[in-house]
Order: structure tokens, then C-alpha cells, then sequence
């Protein structure tokens, strides 16, 4: 009888213990105990430090300067100009300097005429669609003095917008392809000023497909 006590003690005395358990374990004990992570390492650190110093050596300082508008588009320098920053600072081989006497690339230029065209028509010899050509003309400004004009050939991009017989609407289309033009545009001078920091070596005779 005894031995029968002792035996039911025993069993409540564990399930109690077990019951403590998992109402730690649900306050959350736990799993701050798991998520813990160890601090870093001596090591960590300096190779964090030495990755991040060889980033900014290694990356190229460049002002852009504010971009005359030649255009009747009125901001438009400002869509230009903020596409060329976004573009810059995605890349991540880029700093904005703000003084151009400190940077390594000094961008500047103007935004050329706007170039709009007719492409189709309705029934009633209305214009329901127009095509829009951005050009820009653009150099660089290096650090060593020289100048490099980039390539208008380049620099030219058009792309169809819709009409509507609401000119809020006809409006909101025509910007939304300027904005479209500029990221494209942005894009291109990106990978120009980037041959011109590190441009490609050329293949030595007999190299090369």
C-alpha cells in the first residue's frame, strides 16, 4: 500500500516538473535561449572592417551637376536628374560627392527638345497614340581635367505614349513615359562612366574569338 502512495506521488511530483517545462517554454524562455547568437570575434570584426574600407577605396566619387532644361517639359531636369541618382546609388560603386572639386567624376549637361511625334489615328483623324523621344547630351568631367563627351547616339530614346480626350489623363501618360525614358537613359550613362573608370582590356593579337 505503501510502495502504491509512493508510486502516485512520484507521478504527480513529474507532472507538475513537466508542466512547469512547457509553461516556461511558452513564455518564451526558450527560444530567447535558441535565438541567442554569440558575439562576433575579433576576426568578425576586422574582416568587416577591411571589406567595408576596400568598398569605399575602391568605389568612384561622382557629382552630378543639375541639368539645363532645353525642353518646354516643365521639371523634367528634376525626373532626369533624380533617375541618375537612383541609378548611381543602386550600383553601389558609387558615392555622391558634394563638392565637385572633390569628386572623381563630374557629370553635367542638358536635356535636349522634345521629339513628339503622330503614330496612329482614329476614325475622326484624331492622334490616339504619340511617340516621345528623350535626348540628352551629356560629359563627364574627370578628375585628371580631361572631358569625355558620351555618345548622343546613346543618349536618344523614344518610347509611345496614349491619348485621351481628357488632357489630365493625356498628361499623366506623357510623364510616365519621361519617367520610363529617364530610368532607361540613367541606365546607359550608369554603364558609361563605369567603362570609363574600368574599362574593358582589349584582347591581344591572336586572343579572342
Amino acid at each position: 500500500m505503501r510502495r502504491l502512495e509512493a508510486a502516485g506521488r512520484l507521478e504527480i511530483a513529474l507532472a507538475l516538473a513537466l508542466i512547469a517545462f512547457i509553461s516556461l517554454a511558452g513564455c518564451g524562455y526558450q527560444s530567447q535561449l535558441a535565438g541567442a547568437r554569440p558575439e562576433p570575434t575579433a576576426d568578425e570584426r576586422s574582416s568587416s572592417s577591411v571589406s567595408t574600407a576596400e568598398r569605399l577605396s575602391t568605389s568612384t566619387r561622382i557629382a552630378v551637376l543639375a541639368l539645363r532644361n532645353d525642353s518646354p517639359e516643365p521639371w523634367l531636369d528634376r525626373i532626369v536628374t533624380d533617375a541618375l541618382r537612383r541609378e548611381f546609388d543602386i550600383r553601389g560603386r558609387f558615392r555622391f560627392a558634394n563638392d565637385p572639386k572633390g569628386a572623381d567624376v563630374v557629370l553635367r549637361g542638358r536635356i535636349g527638345q522634345l521629339g513628339t511625334t503622330s503614330k496612329s489615328f482614329s476614325r475622326f483623324v484624331a492622334a490616339v497614340e504619340y511617340t516621345l523621344t528623350l535626348r540628352l547630351d551629356l560629359e563627364v568631367v574627370l578628375a585628371t581635367g580631361d572631358i569625355v563627351r558620351l555618345d548622343s547616339g546613346m543618349l536618344s530614346e523614344s518610347d509611345v505614349y496614349l491619348a485621351s480626350p481628357n488632357i489630365e489623363v493625356t498628361r499623366t501618360n506623357r510623364l510616365e513615359v519621361l519617367r520610363r525614358l529617364s530610368d532607361v537613359l540613367a541606365s546607359r550613362v550608369a554603364d558609361s562612366i563605369e567603362l570609363i573608370r574600368r574599362p574593358i582590356p582589349e584582347a591581344g593579337i591572336g586572343e579572342g574569338g
